[in-house]
């Protein structure tokens, strides 16, 4: 796996990119699924969830294909993060998924895919702040395009 999924990842694209007017993105979004490409923890999928709109209808449809198990290894990272990160995710109750998505991208080596700002404040960390502490790369929606080489005319 190559890109762990930030649910805001997914809504902005889904919203930036209708799968009415843009149908061979989303066949291409598929086929990053269906070769373990991009992914996303059980509890980024249960946030879409929370959404219950066409978005989360169409994961829900191809579950198999993007929603990682929640090993032990992703646990404990999960654990690690949360208590190395003052208000980090779980602690906080908002933001739930976001321990999931760098806890995914590090036990799978992959790069983080999504759209928020970094806080710049550690006690209430966002992504891209914890993924700056952590070494792993961060990057939006249309750069995993731009990486893939995808051209779509």
């Amino acid at each position: 796996m190559r890109y762990s999924l930030d649910s805001d990842a997914i809504i902005n694209a889904w919203r930036d990119y209708p799968i009415l007017n843009f149908p061979n993105i989303w066949e291409w979004i598929e086929k990053l699924g269906r070769n373990q490409i991009g992914g996303m923890s059980e509890v980024v999928f249960q946030e879409l969830e929370k959404g219950g709109d066409e978005c989360y209808e169409w994961f829900k449809e191809r579950k198999e294909l993007f929603v990682q198990p929640n090993s032990e290894d992703i646990q404990n990272e999960v654990r690690r993060l949360v208590n190395t990160y003052n208000n980090f995710g779980i602690i906080t109750g908002k933001n739930e998924g976001d321990p999931y998505v760098i806890a995914l991208a590090k036990v799978k080596g992959a790069v983080v895919v999504t759209n928020e700002s970094p806080s710049n404040n550690m006690n209430g960390p966002k992504i891209p702040d914890v993924c700056r502490e952590e070494g792993i790369q961060i990057i939006k929606f249309v750069q995993v395009i731009i990486r893939e080489g995808v051209v779509f005319g």
